[in-house]
């Protein structure tokens, strides 16, 4: 793998950088491919840009959203044959004058074109740069920038659909529409105050309660799709639990496909959770999941083994999915119903694996009636790998309606738009309360507050920081 050449790194994160006029330039591409793209954005970008070209090529390549065939130059030494596309103005996914050089993809060459425009008064963008400001000229909202990245880091056909459907501004037009509902709740509030003398069922409170309520009941949702969000795109967590010695380990690795996890015949051999991640696909598509190889869970004196076990139920407990591991040759069908009954998992869905089965035949009838909670069974080999077919169907069944959504539904998928939809709730509750007018406009005016970090309104730095340092350079 190449690493990336100094010059072409960004500078230290900064977020009051982000609100420099200067040109920036960045390798939009990742180091070592076989092509490179360079873009530069900002007043100066064009004037930078042809610092490299001859003068007949600054001529004829003066037309915007065209691609020309260039000769880039720099200090007398010719750089590359590349191919440049100018945008003007607001025609530019920045909102500024842009320019573009797909150039072969040496991380020398986009070294030497980076240089020969940083030599015109130009500097390296930082992290995310590039979108931010597409945000500050109004080409992008906050959460469409955001969806850039998860539309990149997407793993599975969920996760790029909901990014996808989040770039296109589907997160941003619902929550404008619940602002504006509660923006006009604020104004016939006031009108209320103004004219309480009046009976107008219009601006009346219980008329804009009921408004105010359609936008509750759209944020409770909100917050209820988080969960399913946050699967689609960081992956399904699946907890192998059971005793030591049911097979977890090697079970882990055959579906991985690796030998990732150490197997040892000697009980307690896993002392700590280890996870990996695993893409399974199917006709309908790929889902991520999250497996966590738990230590085998008994009583134990030592201190070790005891922190592991404590861990292991930690994991389960915390998983999305379960996987109850019961070795074939020896079920030890009550110490199992004992370790699931102090996990106290709930309600959490578990799907019960028997290993080893071509070794030992176990009556699957008998272990439904003794695990009720456990929605199906499946008999796997982690040695032949007879029954991992099966189980990953089972387990993308499972996955799916953990995942599951209706057609254009807007979900939730970062844990700070999650917070802002739980205080926004706050306050509305608080206000749904009061029959005072001025105290429900305020109400009003303090969820709406609580509302606009998602609209882009009234950002801080550090939120900016901690939203784009997360980006990729030149993105």
């Amino acid at each position: 793998m190449v690493s990336q050449a100094p010059h072409l790194r960004s500078p230290a994160f900064d977020a009051s950088g982000y609100f420099s006029e200067r040109t920036i330039v960045a390798l939009s591409t990742p180091p070592g491919g076989a092509l490179a793209i360079v873009r530069v954005s900002g007043s100066d970008a064009h004037r930078a840009v042809n610092a490299l070209l001859s003068l007949a090529d600054q001529e004829r390549t003066a037309s915007a959203r065209v691609a020309h065939r260039v000769t880039l130059t720099h200090q007398g030494r010719k750089i590359d044959d590349a191919i440049l596309i100018r945008y003007l103005g607001n025609a530019s996914f920045t909102g500024e004058d842009t320019a573009e050089l797909t150039l072969h993809g040496s991380p020398i060459i986009a070294e030497n074109v980076i240089q020969g425009i940083l030599g015109d008064g130009a500097r390296l963008a930082q992290r995310g740069e590039f979108s931010f400001r597409a945000v500050k000229n109004g080409k992008l909202k906050l959460t469409q920038a955001e969806a850039i990245g998860e539309v990149i880091a997407a793993t599975n056909e969920s996760a790029l659909e909901v990014a996808l459907e989040k770039l296109s501004g589907s997160e941003h037009r619902l929550i404008e529409e619940l602002d504006q509902t509660l923006m006009q709740a604020v104004t016939l509030s006031e009108l209320a105050i103004d004219f309480a003398d009046q009976d107008v069922e219009s601006v009346g409170l219980p008329a804009l309660k009921s408004r105010v309520k359609v936008v509750q009941e759209k944020l409770e949702r909100l917050q209820g799709s988080f969960d399913r969000g946050r699967r689609m795109m960081d992956g399904i967590t699946l907890a192998l639990f059971g005793l030591p010695n049911a097979g977890k380990s090697s079970l882990f690795n055959a579906l991985l496909g690796e030998d990732r996890a150490i197997v040892s015949s000697i009980a307690g051999t896993t002392r700590d959770v280890l996870r990996e991640k695993l893409n399974l696909r199917d006709a309908s598509g790929a889902l991520t999941f999250k497996l966590a190889d738990t230590a085998g869970v008994r009583s134990s004196l030592d201190q070790i083994e005891k922190l592991g076990v404590e861990r292991s139920n930690a994991a389960a407990r915390d998983a999305d999915l379960v996987l109850l591991v019961i070795d074939a040759e020896q079920p030890n069908v009550a110490r199992v119903q004992e370790i699931l009954s102090t996990a106290r998992l709930g309600s959490k869905p578990l799907l019960g694996v028997v290993t080893k089965e071509d070794l030992s035949l176990v009556d699957l009838a008998s272990l439904k009636d003794a695990f009720p909670s456990v929605s199906t069974w499946v008999q796997v080999s982690s040695v032949t790998l007879g029954g991992i077919a099966d189980l990953a169907k089972e387990l993308m069944r499972l996955g799916r309606s953990l995942v599951a959504r209706t057609p254009q539904e807007v979900v939730l998928t970062k844990e700070e738009h999650l917070q802002a939809v739980i205080e926004a709730q706050k306050e509305l509750f608080t206000a749904l309360q009061t029959d005072d007018a001025v105290l429900f406009a305020a109400g009003m005016r303090h969820a709406r507050a609580k509302l606009a970090p998602l609209l882009g309104f009234e950002v801080a730095d550090d939120v900016l920081a901690r939203i784009f340092s997360q980006f990729c350079i030149g993105k």
